[in-house]
C-alpha cells in the first residue's frame, strides 16, 4: 500500500489513506490514539508504518474500542429509555413475545448500532456498511409484517430506536459550545444511514404484505441471521 513505510504524511494525506475526515484524525492524534509528530510549526505528521499498523490492527486498536464504547452507551441509553417510557405496553414490543425472539432483535439492534457508528466515522468506502444496514432494515421489516404488526407500529419502533441512537451519539455536541464542519458532516451522515435503513425496512414490510404465499416466521435472509 505504501512505497516507503518510513515516509511521513501530512494530516490530509494520512486522513485520505485511512478514509476518515481530517478533523476526526486530528482528534484521534490529540487524544493519543494514533502516534504523530508535531513539527516546529505545529503541523501534525504521521508515519506511514503507523497507519499500516492501524489498518492491520497489529498495534493501534483505538478505533475498535472507541466504536464499542459508543455502541455500549447507545444500548444502555436505549434500555433506560425503554424502561422510562414503559414500552412493554407497546404493540411493537409485545409482538416479540418469546425471549429467543427478543434476544434475536437485541443482537440485530446491536449490530445495527455498530454499523451506524462505523458509517458516520468514515469519508469513503461507505457502500458495504450501508448495504449491511439495509439488510438489517429488510430483516426487521419482514419480521414485523409476519408478526401482524401494523405499519404505524413498525414506524413507531423504528423512530424509537433511531432517536435513541441520535441522542446517544450527540452529533455536533462532542465539544460544548463548538459545532464545526465535521460535526455537520457526521450529523448528516448518521441521519442518511438511518433513513436508508428505514426505507429498506418499509420496502420489505410492503413486500411481505403483497406476497400472499409468505408464511409467518419466514426470514428475509434465511441462514444469515
Amino acid at each position: 500500500m505504501y512505497q516507503d513505510a518510513n515516509d511521513w504524511l501530512s494530516l490530509s494525506e494520512a486522513s485520505e489513506r485511512l478514509g476518515v475526515h481530517p478533523t476526526t484524525l486530528r482528534r484521534w492524534a490529540d487524544a493519543g490514539e494514533l502516534p504523530c509528530f508535531r513539527t516546529p510549526g505545529g503541523h501534525r505528521r504521521f508515519r506511514a508504518a503507523d497507519l499500516v499498523a492501524w489498518l492491520a490492527g497489529s498495534q493501534s486498536t483505538a478505533l475498535v474500542p472507541t466504536s464499542e464504547v459508543l455502541v455500549q452507551s447507545a444500548l444502555g441509553y436505549t434500555r433506560q429509555e425503554m424502561a422510562d417510557q414503559q414500552v412493554v405496553g407497546e404493540p411493537w414490543y409485545a409482538a416479540f413475545q418469546h425471549e429467543d425472539d427478543r434476544q434475536m432483535m437485541r443482537d440485530t439492534g446491536r449490530r445495527l448500532f455498530g454499523l451506524a457508528i462505523q458509517y458516520m466515522g468514515r469519508t469513503r468506502a461507505h457502500e458495504p456498511t450501508l448495504k449491511e444496514g439495509r439488510r438489517i432494515g429488510e430483516f426487521y421489516g419482514a419480521q414485523c409484517a409476519r408478526r401482524g404488526m401494523s405499519l404505524v407500529d413498525t414506524v413507531r419502533a423504528l423512530f424509537f430506536f433511531r432517536e435513541s441512537l441520535l441522542r446517544t451519539t450527540k452529533p455536533g455536541q462532542a465539544h460544548a459550545g463548538h459545532y464545526d464542519a465535521e460535526d455537520v458532516r457526521i450529523h448528516r451522515q448518521l441521519r442518511y444511514f438511518l433513513d436508508e435503513v428505514m426505507y429498506a425496512c418499509l420496502a420489505s414490510y410492503e413486500a411481505v404484505c403483497l406476497a400472499p404465499t409468505a408464511r409467518p416466521g419466514d426470514g428475509v435472509v434465511s441462514g444469515r441471521w
